[in-house]
């Protein structure tokens, strides 16, 4: 009899199958408000998220700011940006998260030898997460 418990305890459900390879996940997108931005700026966006084939829940995003100078190639996080929520993420419905991150105004100085970008993480509580890369263009101040 103990046996028998062991295996129905090792029973996956459809969805658990589907969660650990990582099929129908959610589908991101990030929209940036401008193509090149200056130090001591903000960046402006919004993260919109298209629920794939089952509900999720986003229990938190992070959004770095992200230089690496492309002579030693050496990565520096410039600015972070976390937040912790609940948010629902249903099949086939689009939601949108606004954010709003700060170009510190020491990038300046070597900004020549850097290269930018934003990570995000989003995490969705289900040891799944979703990461983008999205360069930004950091410009000289006029």
């Amino acid at each position: 009899m103990p046996i028998f418990r062991e295996q129905v305890k090792m029973k996956m459900t459809l969805k658990d199958y589907l969660t650990k390879l990582k099929i129908g996940l959610p589908k991101t997108m990030v929209h940036l408000d401008k193509q090149v931005y200056e130090a001591g700026s903000i960046i402006n966006g919004t993260i919109e998220i298209t629920g794939g084939l089952l509900k999720n829940k986003i229990k938190r995003y992070d959004i770095d700011l992200v230089g690496v100078d492309s002579n030693s190639f050496v990565e520096e996080t410039l600015n972070s940006h976390s937040v912790f929520c609940s948010l629902e993420c249903s099949p086939n419905q689009t939601g949108k998260i606004t954010f709003f991150i700060d170009v510190p105004e020491e990038i300046k100085k070597n900004h020549h030898t850097f290269q930018y970008s934003l990570m995000i993480n989003i995490d969705l509580g289900n040891a799944n997460n979703i990461t983008q890369n999205v360069p930004v263009m950091i410009g000289a101040v006029s």
